[in-house]
């Protein structure tokens, strides 16, 4: 009997009008719900082996404290040939730049690098008269679309091809931070001057919201050779224009009295 009560109080409720308007519908399947997950894929053998001759050739260039890594691909295009795990960079004088945590780059993406910072970054510390002891990498390696949006292009960062700096640390203690611009002006205008002419790619802060906080660099071939640097540095602070005209004065006044 009380099943039959049951069952008739169902009935109705189901059949009241305006009743099925308001029973909520099951969500939407998110778009991340029928994303497949990246699978491991072989490499081509001959684009593996071209990869190792140019990293022979960087290994003969012993700019670098580096160890060969085995070789990484998957389905959805993050391609790594023949890459290096780059735990530092060999100044001309001897001395070692760490990079933490070891960077994982390809070949050619990791000559250029340690090229910058040995024969631009190093002469831009020494005139602050001290040297680069560490550089804290943000991200290398990282299988990702670009800015970790799903659908979008491959990252340079899936192919090994890319590097991101977050700070820089000088032997006397000193500390260059990314964010902010904070660190002497004449050294951060130095780094973005000579990583706009090395690098394809130069994405710092100011340029959009996903790297506010550290400078990317990378390789990125392009049609027709097209780079792209987008780096805002504060504008240097400017001498007020009435102590510029009392200085100038001044001069002329020495000038007279001699």
């Amino acid at each position: 009997m009380r099943a039959r009560i049951a069952s008739l109080f169902a009935l109705f409720l189901f059949a009241a009008p305006g009743f099925a308007d308001d029973v909520p519908l099951p969500r939407p399947r998110p778009p991340e719900a029928d994303r497949k997950a990246a699978q491991p894929v072989e490499i081509d053998p001959l684009e593996r082996e071209a990869a190792q001759k140019i990293c022979e050739v960087f290994a003969r260039a012993d700019v670098a404290v580096a160890v060969a890594l085995d070789p990484m691909a998957w389905d959805n295009g993050c391609t790594a040939a023949a890459p290096v795990g780059v735990s530092a960079i060999k100044l001309a004088s001897g001395k070692l730049v760490e990079l933490k945590p070891t960077a994982v780059l390809r070949c050619p993406t990791a000559l250029v690098i340690a090229s910058w910072v040995r024969e631009d970054l190093a002469p831009l510390a020494e005139r602050l008269g001290s040297r680069i002891e560490r550089i804290d990498v943000a991200a290398s390696f990282s299988c990702r679309p670009r800015n970790s949006v799903f659908g979008a292009v491959m990252s340079e960062h899936g192919k090994a091809n890319a590097l991101d700096i977050r700070a820089l640390h000088l032997a006397d203690g000193r500390k260059i931070v990314i964010e902010n611009a904070d660190g002497p002006p004449e050294f951060l205008a130095g780094m973005r001057q000579s990583a706009c002419v090395r690098f394809m790619t130069v994405l710092g802060p100011g340029s959009d919201k996903d790297h506010e906080s550290h400078l990317h660099v990378d390789l990125a071939e392009r049609r027709g050779g097209y780079k792209m640097c987008q780096w805002v540095l504060p504008e240097p602070a400017k001498v007020p224009e009435t102590a510029a005209t009392d200085a100038e004065a001044a001069g002329k006044k020495a000038e007279k009295e001699k």
